[in-house]
């Protein structure tokens, strides 16, 4: 089992945005900005060839819904779509997911430098404090309920 397994299972905590039958998304515990999201579908696999058509889909729709969401209710200004499929691309965990990282006016190289930060740090798990989570949660509530403002 994968750690997003987990996370899905509700074996470990996580500040969720969404979740319905095919995928859930929640906030990365190591954020590149305030809101950073991962799309991650139900099912385990590892690589975006193993989803059937409709699922791969569904985790674009929904990441783009996301996009607009973090737009909303965090004022971002743009996002970026990243995605890591397999080990020969730095993906972290052999369980697909899409990155939705909010981009803030004059953010600018900062945002980069934590990118950098971000894959240098895979090989040492983060750890869940009280005051990230409740950070975490609050950004989560924010996306989540300008996600139910949108229209389907």
């Amino acid at each position: 089992m994968t750690i997003f397994d987990h996370l899905i299972a509700g074996n470990i905590p996580a500040s969720f945005v969404h979740q319905d039958e095919i995928c859930v998304s929640f906030l990365d515990i190591r954020p590149i900005a305030p809101g950073h999201t991962l799309i991650v579908p139900r099912k385990s696999v590892a690589r975006m060839e193993e989803l059937d058509s409709k699922t791969q889909a569904h985790l674009w729709a929904v990441a783009q819904k996301i996009a607009k969401a973090q737009q909303i209710g965090l004022r971002s200004k743009s996002q970026h779509f990243l995605m890591n499929d397999g080990p020969g691309s730095n993906q972290s965990v052999p369980h697909v997911h899409l990155h939705v990282v909010p981009r803030y006016e004059g953010d600018g190289w900062r945002r980069l430098g934590l990118l950098a930060r971000n894959v240098a740090m895979l090989r040492f798990p983060p750890k869940d404090h009280p005051a990230l989570r409740r950070k975490l949660d609050q950004q989560a509530r924010q996306i989540s309920a300008a996600l139910g403002s949108l229209v389907a």
